[in-house]
């Protein structure tokens, strides 16, 4: 007779290497999400804004501190805050042609070319008169909610930057003066 050839531990060797493998790859692959791999992120510059609001002498929007803005590539909105109860849903986008620095060089000029491309700490960007006033500055509000309206001083509203993507750039809560 012969020796006999025993086969038996091949078996769970096998099984515990395969299960070994398939938590790595599992593992890699949620390393992968978590971690960004699936698709770039970049990150929306980051400022801080101050505004004020007159009715007789229009919008000041200073940067305050952080990222520079590339104006070319922003969206600023104007919306009413709490204060003027169930008007907070209208959002207005500020013409960029309307904003100007303290030079009087417009954002946006006439012709579609950015006349100002960056705004920087340290900057100013002016709405002023009459672009400052309703059909200028919000077109879709109704009469009541008009920032130029004598009735709303004292009240706030909301001046947003945002860039291509909707994410936020800066924030302030403006009160209206007269």
């Amino acid at each position: 007779m012969g020796r006999m050839q025993k086969n038996d531990a091949v078996s769970p060797v096998v099984g515990v290497m395969l299960m070994l493998v398939v938590t790595i790859i599992i593992a890699a692959v949620v390393s992968a999400f978590a971690g960004g791999f699936s698709k770039e992120t970049t990150k929306a510059p980051q400022a801080t804004i101050r505004g004020t609001y007159s009715i007789t002498g229009g919008m000041i929007i200073e940067h305050t501190g952080g990222d520079p803005i590339g104006t070319p590539s922003i969206k600023v909105i104007v919306h009413p805050a709490e204060s003027f109860g169930t008007s907070t849903h209208v959002i207005d986008t500020v013409n960029m042609s309307t904003i100007t620095d303290s030079s009087g060089a417009q954002w946006l000029k006439d012709n579609g070319l950015f006349g100002v491309k960056t705004f920087r700490a340290g900057d100013s960007a002016y709405v002023l008169p009459p672009y400052h006033e309703a059909p200028y500055l919000q077109p879709s509000a109704s009469y009541v909610s008009w920032f130029n309206n004598t009735a709303n001083v004292g009240k706030t509203f909301w001046i947003e930057m945002l860039d291509p993507r909707g994410k936020m750039i800066a924030k302030t809560e403006v009160t209206i003066d007269p």
